[in-house]
C-alpha cells in the first residue's frame, strides 16, 4: 500500500514537471503562428497565419545568422570530439607520466568552473590578435574550449570501458598505434561520441554570451543573439520573436529526442568495464 501511495506521488511530481516543461514550448510553437494582434488579445482567438515565417527568412542577415550558428555546431563538433577522442584514448590506454596526466585532469576540471564571463576581455583580445574576431572560425574554437573538458573526460571513460586484451591483440597482430585506435578500441566507442557529440552541439548552438561579446552583431552574429535583437525598446514583434524561438528551439530539441537511444547508450557505454 505505502509503496504504491509513493509511485503515484511520484508519477503526480513527473507530471507536473512535464506539464511545466511542455507548456512554455507548446505555446512558444503556437504563437509562432498567430499575428501579433491575436497573440495580444485577450480572446481565446487562434486564426493560422504563416506571415511570422515570412517576415523572418524574408530577412537575409537573419537566414545567415542561422548559417553561423550551424557552422559553429559543425566546427565545434568536429574539432571537440577530434581532440578529445585522441586525449581520451591516451588517457585511457596509453598511461602517460603523471606529471602530464594530473595537470591535464586538474584543468579539465577546472575549466567549467569559471564564470564565461571573466573569460571574454582574454578571448576578446586573443581572437583580435589572430584576426578571427567576429568570425565563424574563433566562435568555434571558444565554444571548443568551453567543451572540450567535458569531452575528454567523458571520452576517457568510454575508451577505459573497452577491454585491453582487444588492444593488445591488435597490437600482436602488428598493428600500429594509430591503427589500433582508428579500426579496432574508435568504432567499439561510437555510442559514447554519439553522445558526446549530442550534448556539445546543444551547448554550441544554445551558446549567447560569446557570440554576443565577440562579434559586431548582424550577419556575424549567432542566432541566438539575432533572436535577442528582435527585442526592441519601444515595440516587440511577438509573432516574429516566437517564431525565430520555433526555429531556433525545435530542431534541437527534435535531435535529442531522435538521438535518445544513441545518448542513453553513450552514457552507459562507459558504467561499466567489459
Amino acid at each position: 500500500m505505502t509503496r504504491g501511495i509513493t509511485k503515484f506521488w511520484i508519477d503526480m511530481a513527473l507530471l507536473v514537471v512535464m506539464i511545466v516543461t511542455v507548456v512554455p514550448i507548446a505555446w512558444l510553437i503556437v504563437s509562432a503562428f498567430l499575428p501579433n494582434r491575436a497573440i495580444v488579445n485577450s480572446r481565446w482567438d487562434f486564426p493560422f497565419w504563416l506571415g511570422n515565417f515570412e517576415q523572418l527568412f524574408a530577412d537575409e542577415i537573419f537566414v545567415r545568422q542561422i548559417a553561423n550558428s550551424v557552422g559553429i555546431v559543425l566546427g565545434t563538433v568536429v574539432l571537440t570530439l577530434a581532440i578529445g577522442a585522441i586525449g581520451g584514448y591516451a588517457i585511457a590506454k596509453l598511461n602517460p607520466p603523471k606529471w602530464v596526466l594530473l595537470p591535464s585532469l586538474l584543468v579539465a576540471a577546472f575549466i567549467p568552473l569559471i564564470p564565461p564571463a571573466t573569460l571574454v576581455p582574454g578571448f576578446y583580445i586573443l581572437l583580435g590578435d589572430l584576426n578571427l574576431l567576429g568570425t565563424v572560425f574563433g566562435l568555434v574554437l571558444v565554444n571548443t574550449f568551453f567543451n572540450l573538458p567535458f569531452a575528454l573526460l567523458l571520452m576517457a571513460s568510454y575508451f577505459g570501458a573497452v577491454p585491453d586484451e582487444l588492444r593488445e591483440a591488435a597490437q600482436v597482430d602488428g598493428a600500429s598505434e594509430s591503427r589500433t585506435f582508428l579500426s579496432v578500441v574508435l568504432p567499439i566507442v561510437r555510442p559514447g561520441m554519439a553522445a558526446v557529440a549530442i550534448f556539445v552541439a546543444i551547448m554550441a548552438w544554445n551558446e549567447f554570451l560569446m557570440g554576443l561579446t565577440l562579434t559586431a552583431g548582424g550577419e556575424t552574429a549567432p542566432v541566438t543573439v539575432g533572436i535577442a535583437g528582435l527585442l526592441q525598446s519601444y515595440t516587440v514583434t511577438w509573432g516574429e520573436l516566437a517564431a525565430a524561438g520555433t526555429v531556433a528551439a525545435v530542431p534541437i530539441i527534435a535531435l535529442a529526442i531522435f538521438a535518445n537511444r544513441h545518448i542513453v547508450a553513450g552514457l552507459t557505454a562507459g558504467a561499466v568495464k567489459g
